[in-house]
This record gives C-alpha cells, structure tokens and sequence, in this order.
C-alpha cells in the first residue's frame, strides 16, 4: 500500500445498486488503479451494500462498516483517517465518473500546490436504477429518457408489475458509456455555467467565494492541505459541513478551479423532504462559527428575490474595495450590513420569512449618522452596488 497515490472517499447509505455502478466506473479508468485506494464508509445501510465486499476491483477497495447511521461528515472523517493517499477525492455513493476522472485530478494536483479541484459545476443527471419511491416528475423524466432507447425500454414492464428497485443499466453500460443515453443536464449545472464560468473561466479567476463550491459530491484536495485545516465539522443531517470545509481551505491559502472535462452523473434517486429544513440549520451553524462578512454574504442567495453567484461576488468585491479603501469610514453602514446578514441566517434557523432585518430600531443620533453616511457613499459612484444591496436588505 506505499504507492498508494489517490485516496477516493465515499460515504454510502442505502444506495445499493448506485454505489455498485460508481464503483463499476472507477474501475474503468485510464489511470494505473494499483496506485488507487477507494475507501467506501457503509453508514448504517440496511439494503445490500454489504454485498460489496463480495466484488474484485482493480484499486484496492476497503469497505468501512458501522452499525448505526453517523451521517457523511462524521462517515467521511472516518474515510480521512483510513486513507494514505497524497491526494484525497470526495465522491458520493451515486456519481458515475468519467473515464478520465482520476487522470485529471491526479495531474492537476502534480502541477499545483495547496489546489482544490472541484467536480459540481459539470455535474450532469442519469437514470440508472427505477425505484418506486420516485415522484411522479422523476418517473415521468426517467420514462421520457427511456422511450428513445429500445435497451431499456424492457425493464419498465417487469418494473411496473414487480414494484420493486429496477436496475436499468449493467457493469458493460457503464464501460461502453452508454449510460450517458438516459443523462440530461441538471438546471444546477446550467446555472454555474451562465453565472459562474461564463463570468470567471473553469481556473475561476476573480471568484472570491469558491468556498461554496467544495461539494463533496465530486471535489479534490491534498492530503496536506485536509491535514492543516483538519477534519470536516460533524454537522448532524444534511447540508453546509463541505462547504465549511472549503472555506477553512479557502482561508489556508488554497486556490480553486475546475476543467471543462470533469464531467461527471448523478443517478437520480428518491429524495428525503426533511433535506431543506436541515440544510437551514447547518447553514446557520456554518455563519455562526465565522460570522464574518465574506462568509455570510452567501446567505443573499436565501432573500425572496435571491441574489446569483456572480452578483454576489461583484458586491464582495465592491464591499471589500470599500473597506480597503475607508478602512475607518462607513462604520454604521459595516456594522449594519453584517448585523443583517447575520438576521439572514438567525430567520432561516428559525424557517421565519426573510424580512425585517434590522431587530433593533435606529436612535435619531444613528438615524442622522446613517442618513450622513448613504450620502457620501452616494457621492462615491463606484460603490452604489454595495449601497444598494444595503438599501435593499433594509427595506425587506
């Protein structure tokens, strides 16, 4: 196990038979798989993971198995510890990966120090298995993607009469590749191509909050680099643990980029409606830790009429150009917008509407002190973008 180069890690929970057709898909690399490991963390599932253990892969493949469900931070952790590889990839149970996938991230990581290679912005959707918790939309989506291609069109009679998890592809449509007949582009990838790329390239240059994009569905960092900052913070359910991770990266002095061939497949598959609320909480506990302004500025994705990822990055820089420039001007306006972004996320902790953000009403000294304030900003043309976010923010 010396020559191990590439740790892959991947917390899994009852994703019998996705995480098969993942792992199917590391197996069809063109990379030397004897310098691989893939650290599987079977977290409590209670279908046939454990069946795994029954397959032969060309990596070395460890399956970590607790008995009682810990959740992906803590699941993920444990992979960390297990993992001797100089570079350490996170994957989620159900990505199917191109076959260049681990070539790339391996290369980028030879030529760059302190990187991070984020795999979420090209991150397409498949339909690989038909499980009858689907939605109507998903089973609707998956039939319409099916209908074209006569290969699969036969699963859906016995699954129909069955009822019961139906795979739609094997181990030999993943090397062919013809999974990729039932993808379709997700309106996640869509949207970081238009605001995203489209504004700052696949090297991200200028994006100053690619913290956000450390989604542990498909991302990459050095094992030095996950060493200095240590473990992910084990948020309980779902949601904002990767993101704080990246963020700790991020401050370390880490750069960020992507490459326009990482592209890589979520097979769809049943989703939990409790996700969201979670994820509102674990956002609120990520603000907290910090609370600092370009941190916090993400939560202007969550106002009733959200603000993008490029407009939230120009304020940034407008915001930090300000501040750079009248480090000891505009003090109640700075105390303010932060006080505001912190509501953002106090209002989502509690699921309250995004409104009244200002809890504590102005005396008439602040009033006059403020009203000073927004006209010499005014005065200064290049930063209306911040004062209008502000003005914003205080008429929710």
């Amino acid at each position: 196990m010396n020559n191990i180069e590439v740790s892959v890690i991947i917390p899994t929970y009852n994703k019998f038979p996705l995480n098969l057709f993942t792992l199917y898909s590391i197996e069809n690399q063109n990379f030397d798989l004897s310098k691989v490991e893939v650290i599987m963390i079977d977290d409590g599932s209670t279908d046939q993971t454990k069946t795994l253990e029954n397959h032969t892969f060309s990596f070395h493949f460890k399956l970590i198995s607790v008995k009682q469900n810990l959740g992906r931070p803590r699941a993920r952790n444990l992979g960390i510890k297990a993992a001797t590889g100089n570079i350490i990839i996170f994957l989620d149970a159900e990505i199917i990966v191109q076959p260049d996938f681990l070539a790339i991230h391996y290369q980028y990581h030879q030529r760059y120090p302190n990187l991070v290679v984020t795999g979420v912005m090209l991150m397409k959707k498949v339909y690989s298995v038909l499980f009858p918790e689907f939605s109507p939309t998903q089973f609707r989506d998956c039939t319409n993607l099916i209908k074209n291609h006569s290969e699969f069109q036969e699963k859906i009679a016995p699954f129909k009469q069955l009822h019961q998890v139906t795979p739609l592809i094997s181990e030999k449509d993943i090397v062919e590749e013809n999974y990729r007949k039932l993808s379709f582009t997700a309106p996640y990838e869509s949207y970081y191509l238009n605001t995203i790329i489209s504004n700052y390239g696949y090297d991200l240059k200028g994006y100053r909050i690619p913290w956000q994009l450390f989604g542990t569905g498909h991302v990459s960092a050095s094992r030095k680099a996950i060493d200095q900052v240590g473990l992910f913070a084990e948020y309980p359910g779902y949601g904002w643990d990767d993101c704080e991770m990246g963020y700790r990266l991020y401050k370390n002095g880490a750069t960020f980029l992507t490459d326009k061939y990482l592209i890589s497949y979520h097979q769809e598959h049943p989703i939990s409606n409790v996700i969201e609320d979670q994820s509102k909480k674990n956002y609120y506990k990520f603000q907290e830790t910090y609370k600092t302004v370009d941190q916090m500025i993400i939560g202007l994705t969550f106002l009733p009429v959200p603000y993008n990822l490029h407009q939230i990055n120009q304020l940034l820089i407008n915001y930090q150009l300000l501040c750079g420039q009248y480090p000891n001007n505009f003090m109640l306006m700075k105390q303010m917008f932060h006080s505001m972004l912190r509501q953002i996320g106090a209002l989502l902790n509690e699921n309250m509407r995004i409104t009244a953000l200002n809890r504590q009403p102005l005396k008439q000294s602040e009033k006059i002190a403020l009203h000073i304030e927004k006209q010499k900003l005014r005065n200064l043309a290049i930063f209306q973008p911040f004062l209008q976010c502000f003005e914003r923010l205080e008429n929710l």
